[in-house]
Protein backbone atom coordinates (compact mmCIF):
# COMPACT_ATOMS: atom_id res chain seq x y z
CA UNK A 1 0.00 0.00 0.00
CA UNK A 2 1.29 3.47 -0.86
CA UNK A 3 0.79 4.99 2.56
CA UNK A 4 3.11 6.38 5.20
CA UNK A 5 2.34 5.35 8.77
CA UNK A 6 3.24 7.75 11.56
CA UNK A 7 2.99 7.01 15.27
CA UNK A 8 1.94 9.89 17.52
CA UNK A 9 1.54 10.52 21.23
CA UNK A 10 0.78 14.23 21.40
CA UNK A 11 4.35 15.30 22.09
CA UNK A 12 6.28 17.94 20.17
CA UNK A 13 8.58 15.23 18.87
CA UNK A 14 5.74 13.24 17.31
CA UNK A 15 4.33 16.44 15.81
CA UNK A 16 7.66 16.92 14.03
CA UNK A 17 7.37 13.37 12.67
CA UNK A 18 3.87 14.17 11.40
CA UNK A 19 5.11 17.22 9.53
CA UNK A 20 7.92 15.21 7.93
CA UNK A 21 5.59 12.34 7.04
CA UNK A 22 2.99 14.70 5.56
CA UNK A 23 5.53 16.46 3.35
CA UNK A 24 6.99 13.14 2.25
CA UNK A 25 3.55 11.69 1.53
CA UNK A 26 2.84 14.72 -0.66
CA UNK A 27 6.11 14.26 -2.55
CA UNK A 28 5.53 10.53 -3.03
CA UNK A 29 1.84 10.77 -3.86
CA UNK A 30 1.04 8.62 -0.82
CA UNK A 31 -1.67 8.63 1.81
CA UNK A 32 -0.86 9.38 5.44
CA UNK A 33 -2.01 7.07 8.22
CA UNK A 34 -1.78 8.45 11.76
CA UNK A 35 -1.93 5.97 14.62
CA UNK A 36 -2.08 6.59 18.34
CA UNK A 37 -1.14 3.55 20.43
CA UNK A 38 -2.05 3.41 24.10
CA UNK A 39 -1.20 0.67 26.57
CA UNK A 40 -3.05 0.11 29.83
CA UNK A 41 -1.76 -3.36 30.61
CA UNK A 42 -0.15 -4.24 33.91
CA UNK A 43 2.89 -6.46 34.38
CA UNK A 44 2.90 -10.02 35.65
CA UNK A 45 4.30 -8.67 38.91
CA UNK A 46 1.02 -6.88 39.63
CA UNK A 47 -1.53 -9.63 38.95
CA UNK A 48 -4.13 -8.22 41.30
CA UNK A 49 -4.04 -4.67 39.96
CA UNK A 50 -7.00 -3.68 37.83
CA UNK A 51 -6.88 -0.37 35.98
CA UNK A 52 -10.15 1.50 36.66
CA UNK A 53 -12.37 1.99 33.62
CA UNK A 54 -12.39 5.75 34.01
CA UNK A 55 -8.60 5.74 33.81
CA UNK A 56 -8.73 3.60 30.68
CA UNK A 57 -11.24 6.00 29.14
CA UNK A 58 -9.02 8.98 30.01
CA UNK A 59 -5.99 7.32 28.41
CA UNK A 60 -8.03 6.47 25.33
CA UNK A 61 -9.25 10.06 25.12
CA UNK A 62 -5.67 11.35 25.32
CA UNK A 63 -4.78 9.12 22.38
CA UNK A 64 -7.82 10.34 20.44
CA UNK A 65 -6.93 13.96 21.09
CA UNK A 66 -3.35 13.29 19.97
CA UNK A 67 -4.33 11.75 16.63
CA UNK A 68 -6.93 14.45 15.95
CA UNK A 69 -4.36 17.17 16.61
CA UNK A 70 -1.85 15.34 14.42
CA UNK A 71 -4.38 15.07 11.59
CA UNK A 72 -4.92 18.82 11.73
CA UNK A 73 -1.16 19.42 11.58
CA UNK A 74 -0.85 17.05 8.62
CA UNK A 75 -3.60 18.77 6.62
CA UNK A 76 -2.10 22.17 7.40
CA UNK A 77 1.33 20.95 6.26
CA UNK A 78 0.17 19.19 3.08
CA UNK A 79 -3.46 20.07 2.29
CA UNK A 80 -3.64 17.83 -0.78
CA UNK A 81 -2.90 14.50 0.93
CA UNK A 82 -5.44 11.98 2.20
CA UNK A 83 -5.20 11.53 5.97
CA UNK A 84 -6.57 8.65 8.03
CA UNK A 85 -6.36 8.77 11.82
CA UNK A 86 -7.08 6.03 14.35
CA UNK A 87 -6.16 4.72 17.79
CA UNK A 88 -5.54 1.23 19.12
CA UNK A 89 -4.36 -0.40 22.30
CA UNK A 90 -1.34 -2.64 22.63
CA UNK A 91 2.42 -2.61 22.64
CA UNK A 92 3.53 0.32 20.49
CA UNK A 93 6.42 -1.40 18.72
CA UNK A 94 4.41 -4.51 17.90
CA UNK A 95 1.46 -2.48 16.64
CA UNK A 96 3.60 -0.27 14.44
CA UNK A 97 5.54 -3.21 13.02
CA UNK A 98 2.35 -5.10 12.22
CA UNK A 99 0.58 -2.13 10.62
CA UNK A 100 3.82 -1.11 8.93
CA UNK A 101 3.82 -4.30 6.87
CA UNK A 102 1.19 -2.69 4.65
CA UNK A 103 2.82 0.76 4.59
CA UNK A 104 5.48 2.19 2.30
CA UNK A 105 7.24 3.75 5.32
CA UNK A 106 6.93 4.23 9.06
CA UNK A 107 7.78 7.55 10.74
CA UNK A 108 8.47 8.17 14.43
CA UNK A 109 9.67 11.16 16.38
CA UNK A 110 12.37 11.28 19.02
CA UNK A 111 13.86 13.84 21.36
CA UNK A 112 16.89 11.63 22.09
CA UNK A 113 15.96 11.86 25.76
CA UNK A 114 13.92 8.73 26.44
CA UNK A 115 10.87 10.72 27.56
CA UNK A 116 8.72 10.19 24.49
CA UNK A 117 6.11 8.12 26.34
CA UNK A 118 7.42 4.91 24.84
CA UNK A 119 8.23 6.26 21.38
CA UNK A 120 11.86 7.02 22.03
CA UNK A 121 15.21 5.89 20.74
CA UNK A 122 16.35 2.86 22.66
CA UNK A 123 12.85 1.43 22.80
CA UNK A 124 10.13 1.70 20.16
CA UNK A 125 12.14 3.66 17.59
CA UNK A 126 15.06 1.24 17.78
CA UNK A 127 12.82 -1.84 17.64
CA UNK A 128 10.87 -0.55 14.67
CA UNK A 129 13.97 0.62 12.81
CA UNK A 130 15.69 -2.71 13.42
CA UNK A 131 12.83 -5.02 12.54
CA UNK A 132 10.51 -3.26 10.09
CA UNK A 133 10.31 -4.77 6.62
CA UNK A 134 10.58 -1.42 4.82
CA UNK A 135 11.69 2.13 5.37
CA UNK A 136 11.67 3.75 8.81
CA UNK A 137 12.15 7.47 9.42
CA UNK A 138 13.29 8.67 12.83
CA UNK A 139 12.69 12.40 13.12
CA UNK A 140 14.60 14.35 15.76
CA UNK A 141 14.34 17.79 14.21
CA UNK A 142 12.98 19.69 11.27
CA UNK A 143 14.50 18.91 7.90
CA UNK A 144 16.67 21.59 6.36
CA UNK A 145 16.65 22.61 2.73
CA UNK A 146 20.12 21.21 2.09
CA UNK A 147 21.22 17.95 0.48
CA UNK A 148 20.26 14.37 1.11
CA UNK A 149 23.23 12.64 2.77
CA UNK A 150 23.87 8.92 2.35
CA UNK A 151 26.51 6.63 3.84
CA UNK A 152 28.11 4.30 1.30
CA UNK A 153 30.36 1.31 1.84
CA UNK A 154 31.62 -1.44 -0.46
CA UNK A 155 28.96 -4.00 0.52
CA UNK A 156 25.69 -4.73 -1.30
CA UNK A 157 23.74 -3.59 1.76
CA UNK A 158 24.25 0.08 1.04
CA UNK A 159 22.89 -0.30 -2.51
CA UNK A 160 19.30 -0.03 -1.27
CA UNK A 161 20.18 3.09 0.73
CA UNK A 162 21.98 4.67 -2.23
CA UNK A 163 19.07 3.99 -4.57
CA UNK A 164 16.62 5.48 -2.06
CA UNK A 165 18.88 8.47 -1.44
CA UNK A 166 18.97 9.27 -5.15
CA UNK A 167 15.19 8.97 -5.30
CA UNK A 168 14.69 11.23 -2.30
CA UNK A 169 17.11 13.83 -3.66
CA UNK A 170 15.22 13.85 -6.97
CA UNK A 171 11.83 14.16 -5.22
CA UNK A 172 13.07 17.00 -3.02
CA UNK A 173 15.04 18.68 -5.83
CA UNK A 174 18.21 18.90 -3.73
CA UNK A 175 21.80 17.66 -4.23
CA UNK A 176 23.04 14.33 -2.92
CA UNK A 177 26.13 13.95 -0.74
CA UNK A 178 27.57 10.42 -0.79
CA UNK A 179 29.90 9.78 2.17
CA UNK A 180 32.44 6.97 2.16
CA UNK A 181 35.09 6.35 4.81
CA UNK A 182 37.81 3.96 3.70
CA UNK A 183 39.07 3.50 7.26
CA UNK A 184 37.58 4.44 10.65
CA UNK A 185 40.92 6.00 11.64
CA UNK A 186 41.10 9.74 11.02
CA UNK A 187 44.04 11.45 9.34
CA UNK A 188 45.71 12.42 12.64
CA UNK A 189 45.59 8.82 13.84
CA UNK A 190 47.03 7.57 10.55
CA UNK A 191 49.85 10.10 10.82
CA UNK A 192 50.47 8.84 14.34
CA UNK A 193 50.91 5.32 12.98
CA UNK A 194 53.52 6.54 10.54
CA UNK A 195 51.42 6.74 7.35
CA UNK A 196 52.62 9.67 5.27
CA UNK A 197 50.21 12.39 4.10
CA UNK A 198 50.93 11.57 0.45
CA UNK A 199 49.87 7.97 1.04
CA UNK A 200 46.65 9.10 2.72
CA UNK A 201 45.93 11.38 -0.22
CA UNK A 202 46.59 8.58 -2.69
CA UNK A 203 44.26 6.16 -0.91
CA UNK A 204 41.54 8.78 -0.68
CA UNK A 205 41.84 9.54 -4.39
CA UNK A 206 41.63 5.85 -5.29
CA UNK A 207 38.58 5.42 -3.05
CA UNK A 208 37.01 8.52 -4.60
CA UNK A 209 37.46 7.09 -8.09
CA UNK A 210 35.97 3.75 -7.05
CA UNK A 211 33.00 5.47 -5.43
CA UNK A 212 32.36 7.52 -8.56
CA UNK A 213 32.33 4.37 -10.68
CA UNK A 214 29.92 2.66 -8.29
CA UNK A 215 27.46 5.56 -8.29
CA UNK A 216 27.62 6.17 -12.04
CA UNK A 217 24.67 3.90 -12.76
CA UNK A 218 22.46 5.70 -10.25
CA UNK A 219 23.49 9.05 -11.67
CA UNK A 220 22.40 7.78 -15.07
CA UNK A 221 18.94 7.01 -13.66
CA UNK A 222 18.73 10.43 -11.99
CA UNK A 223 20.61 12.79 -14.32
CA UNK A 224 19.19 15.91 -12.67
CA UNK A 225 20.59 15.06 -9.22
CA UNK A 226 23.86 16.79 -8.47
CA UNK A 227 26.17 14.45 -6.56
CA UNK A 228 29.02 15.39 -4.25
CA UNK A 229 31.41 12.61 -3.20
CA UNK A 230 32.98 12.86 0.25
CA UNK A 231 35.76 10.29 0.72
CA UNK A 232 38.04 10.44 3.74
CA UNK A 233 39.51 8.48 6.63
CA UNK A 234 37.18 8.97 9.58
CA UNK A 235 34.72 7.25 11.89
CA UNK A 236 31.67 6.52 9.68
CA UNK A 237 28.92 7.96 11.87
CA UNK A 238 30.91 11.13 12.51
CA UNK A 239 31.55 11.58 8.79
CA UNK A 240 27.85 11.25 7.96
CA UNK A 241 26.75 13.53 10.79
CA UNK A 242 29.36 16.15 9.88
CA UNK A 243 28.20 16.10 6.27
CA UNK A 244 24.56 16.51 7.32
CA UNK A 245 24.96 19.09 10.07
CA UNK A 246 21.69 20.85 10.82
CA UNK A 247 20.84 21.80 7.25
CA UNK A 248 20.47 18.50 5.40
CA UNK A 249 17.07 17.51 4.07
CA UNK A 250 17.55 13.91 5.09
CA UNK A 251 20.14 11.30 6.10
CA UNK A 252 19.74 7.86 4.52
CA UNK A 253 21.41 4.79 6.01
CA UNK A 254 21.23 1.13 5.02
CA UNK A 255 20.50 -1.82 7.26
CA UNK A 256 19.52 -5.45 7.09
CA UNK A 257 18.73 -5.39 10.79
CA UNK A 258 22.12 -6.86 11.60
CA UNK A 259 24.48 -5.08 9.26
CA UNK A 260 25.14 -2.59 6.55
CA UNK A 261 27.37 0.44 6.00
CA UNK A 262 30.34 -1.47 7.46
CA UNK A 263 28.91 -1.81 10.90
CA UNK A 264 26.03 0.53 10.20
CA UNK A 265 23.78 -1.78 12.12
CA UNK A 266 21.38 -0.78 14.80
CA UNK A 267 23.44 -0.86 17.95
CA UNK A 268 26.56 0.43 16.22
CA UNK A 269 27.15 3.10 13.60
CA UNK A 270 23.56 3.55 12.50
CA UNK A 271 22.47 3.83 16.10
CA UNK A 272 25.00 6.62 16.58
CA UNK A 273 23.53 8.41 13.58
CA UNK A 274 19.99 7.91 14.84
CA UNK A 275 20.90 9.08 18.34
CA UNK A 276 22.85 12.16 17.30
CA UNK A 277 21.35 13.38 14.03
CA UNK A 278 19.63 16.74 14.16
CA UNK A 279 17.72 16.11 10.92
CA UNK A 280 15.43 13.23 9.89
CA UNK A 281 17.11 9.85 9.32
CA UNK A 282 15.67 7.26 6.94
CA UNK A 283 16.70 3.64 7.57
CA UNK A 284 16.40 1.50 4.45
CA UNK A 285 16.58 -2.28 4.61
CA UNK A 286 18.21 -4.27 1.84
Amino acid sequence: MNAILVGVDGSEASTGAVRWAARTAELEGAELKIIGVYDVRTSNYAPGLIIPQDVIEAVRQDATDAVNAAAAVAKETAPSITVQASITDGDAAHVLLELGKDASAIALGTRHLGTFRGLFLGSVSTSVAAHAHGRVAVVAGDAGDGPVVVGVDDSPVSDAAVAEAFRQAALRDVPLVAVHTWTPLDADALHGYGIEPDEITRMSEEALEALGERLAGYSGDYPDVTVQHVVLPDEPAKAVLDAAGTGASLIVVGSRGRGGFKGMLLGSTSQKVLQQAQVPVLVVRD
